[in-house]
Order: structure tokens, then C-alpha cells, then sequence
């Protein structure tokens, strides 16, 4: 399975995402001291449950889930 995260890479990466959503850098700015996205490598990792980074919208890189079922 693999999902997207609200975690990205840079502060430029999450500007460049939601920049394509109508959201200025100020408002990002605040959705991170906010806590609702992140700078930075998801926790909680494991060999099962990996972070990948993913180009997405907006030419950002985000973090995205891959977790391996047994």
C-alpha cells in the first residue's frame, strides 16, 4: 500500500505544493507552526513501513508511505 503524508522535504517543497492550491508562503508557514504538515522524515518507520520521496504537484517532493503486507 502507499499514501501520501503530510510531510515534506523542504519548506520550499510544501510552498510549491500548496502554492498550486491558492495558499501564499505565509499560509504555509503557519499550517507548520500549526503542526498540520511537517518538515522533515515521517517517524514511526520500520522495514515494513518506509517514507519514499515522490514528486507531486506543484514540482514539490513529498513524503509518501510504502508499507509491505504480510
Amino acid at each position: 500500500m502507499v499514501y501520501g503524508t503530510s510531510y515534506f522535504q523542504s519548506r520550499q517543497d510544501a510552498v510549491r505544493y500548496y502554492s498550486v492550491l491558492g495558499f501564499k508562503p505565509a499560509d504555509v508557514e503557519e499550517m507548520i507552526k500549526k503542526g498540520v504538515i511537517h518538515i522533515g522524515k515521517p517517524s514511526g518507520l520500520n522495514s515494513l513501513r518506509r517514507a519514499v520521496l515522490h514528486n507531486d504537484q506543484g514540482r514539490s517532493k513529498r513524503y509518501f508511505i510504502h508499507e509491505d503486507q504480510q
